[in-house]
């Protein structure tokens, strides 16, 4: 979220053209930053800025945020965030958002700054409305606790709400859509990690999408993600997603193993070889299906809040192939419960 990022500024050069004296020196500001020649930024910047153009005081903002020609100074950064939100500079009032939710340069104000950041995303602007499903969700809907934690009370009691409880949800669902479809790289990161562990249709596909889009992704989970997405798709058809794929798997392999090769106790499937899976299918469709809604074209059934399905796994174990029945129930939070319901016999 912190840090320069020339594509927002240059945005800025094209969404907020207005003549005026200090329209020079806000281009010359622009470039100097954009060439890393921060203290001849910072001169025009500064002349811009008195001239009265406001996009010279949102460049001043992000250089004191980042220590770019100055030292680091977070209530000088605010200070000119504040100066460009009043001249309608786009993404001031999301830079000013992540300042009250962090308490950087000004007292930590979490309404404050979910207001900020509403008022960032009706302005169309991508990080702030990023910014603003990073406040809803951490701030509003989190459940962990103050060692960062899961909470499962909290947990639960977020699950068990019922559908007209949850305008906050598809707010924030909302924007995190929205962020991610005007590429907004974060966004699309963040996406692409919820669709990994969220039900809903066509989740695994997005989170492809996604990757695809975004060159050069380091991250670890994400990219586990992506690769169990992938061998998912070899083995047939699944409603799970790759976190409860990968979480249902040891039961399951350990059913497996003691139908195909006769065991009664279950220390003694851990002396064989591990059950290797060969397919998936849905055996029974998914079934009172309950979706958040979305206002985001597309995104209708992204995010399955209850419902439940079958799917068979066919493994081979001891040289004989085997299925297992699982059954998946939404767990109201994006997740899902399963169990093995039963043994199905011979593929």
């Amino acid at each position: 979220m912190s840090g320069s990022r020339l594509p927002v500024l240059l945005v800025l050069v094209l969404g907020f053209m207005l003549p005026g004296v200090g329209r020079a020196g806000f281009e010359e500001a622009l470039k100097a930053y954009q060439a890393k020649d921060y203290p001849l930024a910072l001169s025009e910047a500064r002349k811009a800025a008195d001239a009265g153009e406001p996009r010279g005081s949102m460049i001043l903002g992000v250089m004191y945020q980042n220590g770019h020609g100055v030292a680091t100074d977070h209530a000088q950064a605010v200070k000119h965030f504040e100066k460009a939100s009043q001249g309608g500079v786009i993404n001031a009032d999301a830079r000013l958002a992540q300042a009250h939710a962090r308490g950087q340069g000004v007292a930590k104000d979490r309404d404050k700054a979910l207001g900020l950041a509403r008022r960032a995303a009706r302005q169309g602007d991508a990080e702030g409305a990023f910014l603003l499903s990073v406040i809803l969700t951490g701030e509003f809907l989190g459940y962990l606790d103050a060692n960062g934690k899961p909470d499962r009370q909290r947990y639960m009691k977020l699950a068990g709400r019922p559908l007209a409880e949850r305008a906050m949800d598809t707010e924030a669902r909302d924007a995190l859509y929205w962020s991610a479809d005007k590429s907004f790289p974060p966004a699309m990161m963040t996406l692409a990690l919820s669709m990994g562990a969220s039900i809903g249709d066509g989740n695994r596909q997005r989170l492809q999408a996604l990757m695809a889009k975004l060159p050069n992704v380091t991250y670890p989970a994400l990219l586990n993600y992506h690769k169990i997405a992938s061998y998912m798709d070899t083995l047939g058809q699944s409603n799970a997603s790759p976190q409860a794929f990968v979480d249902a798997q040891p039961p399951q392999m350990l059913a497996a193993a003691m139908q195909a090769c006769g065991l009664r106790d279950a220390k003694d499937a851990a002396k064989l070889p591990p059950p290797r899976l060969v397919s998936i299918k849905v055996s029974k469709p998914l079934g009172d299906a309950v979706y958040l809604p979305s206002r985001i074209p597309g995104y209708e059934r992204a995010y399955l809040v209850a419902g439940q399905w079958e799917e068979a796994w066919t493994y081979t174990a001891c040289d004989k192939p085997t299925q297992v029945v699982v059954r998946f129930t939404a767990d109201g939070l994006g997740g899902t419960q399963f169990s093995t319901t039963s043994n199905a016999g011979p593929n």
